[in-house]
């Protein structure tokens, strides 16, 4: 079997073969994928450290295969492109159907976005390329017509404008929306209107019992900086990652999540176990996990978290008056702990005699669907859990 194709050639001694622009070509692809997985390095990295670190080696893999490629094309680099590029799909495909087996979306299939497909396609035009050549390597030695400079150029540059003209149009809307620069920027700068609306959204307000707050609300109402936007961002970010293997219920139960609150349709699975670091601001493990329930014809459907302080301590406002935290009312009712305002009895039992009311530990509500009053609202009312419902059923 011919191997020319991956020999040198002295110039001038041959007929121009289609040597040059199935090479380049090739390269062409690999560079285009390079591009778009070195676009979501730092989403991954603030994702889960192996995510960020996988993307990084990939992406400097597939811009390196191409040079060597063009110096020095052999056999064995072909097949290092077959081989490596069929990985990365077999993971990408893993991750779109049955989840990777580790990183917070543990078991839990993503979602298909345009930016992965192209690389994808990307990628396995690079295989099937390849492949062509190992199994017949005289392809490249088909000789092309002699045209002028422009034509040759033309020629040369066909494959690498098309891959640059599909992969920026692909790019481009994601980068222009809401995770891109400008969608940061405009995060970052929202207006002091917007930031006061989302302040006094909630419950607020639930009225009182025995003469104290059913609800107390802790920390600034002050708008928020740039840098408090984008921590209460990164935070809402690293809930809805780590949430995802919750969706379903049973998933929770399993996790630990036994203590069982129920109002206003609304189901709270508070972790039931002795490991702290379920206690605090830790998006790895959730206090709590907030479902909509007696959704008709369908399972309970994930809401949120709920972050709940070790005893009385304040809770961070890591996004100042975005990050407001709040706790409730705890009274004695026919011999039970309940929370006031919702009736709500808690398993402790209490002597109405020698109680004295106090307050639960603080608290902050991190809704990972579109909520009524924000992402951090406070309103468990059964008005909010029922708008909530109604979005995620209309965006399904």
């Amino acid at each position: 079997m011919s191997t020319r194709v991956l020999e040198d050639q002295e110039a001038g001694t041959t007929p121009p073969t289609v040597r040059p622009y199935l090479l380049g070509g090739l390269a062409s692809l690999s560079v285009g994928a390079a591009a778009i997985h070195f676009a979501v390095v730092f989403e991954h990295f603030s994702e889960y450290a192996l995510y960020g670190a996988f993307f990084l080696v990939i992406s400097w893999a597939q811009l390196i295969w191409p040079v060597v490629l063009l110096w020095r094309p052999s056999r064995l680099w072909l097949w290092l492109g077959i081989a490596g590029n069929a990985v990365i799909i077999a993971v990408y495909a893993a991750s779109r159907t049955v989840g990777l087996p580790f990183g917070p979306d543990l078991h839990s299939p993503e979602s298909v976005g345009a930016l992965d497909v192209m690389s994808c396609v990307l990628e396995f035009g690079l295989i099937v390329g390849c492949a062509a050549l190992l199994w017949r390597p005289s392809l490249a030695d088909r000789p092309v017509a002699r045209g002028g400079a422009v034509a040759r150029a033309a020629a040369l540059v066909a494959v690498p404008v098309a891959v640059i003209a599909a992969t920026t149009a692909v790019m481009t809307p994601g980068w222009a929306g809401p995770e891109g620069p400008a969608g940061m920027a405009s995060g970052t700068a929202m207006s002091s209107q917007a930031a006061a609306s989302s302040l006094t959204s909630g419950m607020g307000d639930m009225g009182t019992t025995d003469g104290q707050a059913d609800m107390q609300m802790y920390g600034s109402t002050a708008p928020p900086t740039a840098a408090q936007v984008v921590a209460a961002a990164q935070l809402i970010k690293a809930t809805d990652t780590s949430l995802k293997r919750y969706a379903n219920v049973q998933a929770a139960f399993a996790a630990g999540y036994t203590y069982v609150l129920k109002t206003n349709g609304e189901e709270h699975l508070l972790y039931d176990g002795d490991n702290p670091a379920y206690q605090g601001l830790n998006p790895q493990d959730p206090s709590s996990l907030v479902y909509a329930i007696n959704v008709p014809n369908h399972a309970p459907i994930l809401l949120g978290a709920m972050y709940i302080m070790a005893g009385q301590q304040n809770g961070p406002q890591i996004g100042g008056g975005l990050t407001r935290w709040h706790s409730h009312l705890v009274v004695c009712l026919n011999g039970r702990k309940t929370i006031a305002g919702f009736g709500v009895q808690l398993r402790d039992s209490c002597n109405s005699a020698t109680w004295q009311d106090t307050y639960t530990a603080q608290m902050l509500h991190v809704w990972v669907v579109p909520y009524p009053g924000g992402v951090f609202s406070d309103d468990l009312s059964a008005a909010a859990t029922s708008a909530a419902v109604r979005a995620v059923l209309a965006g399904h």
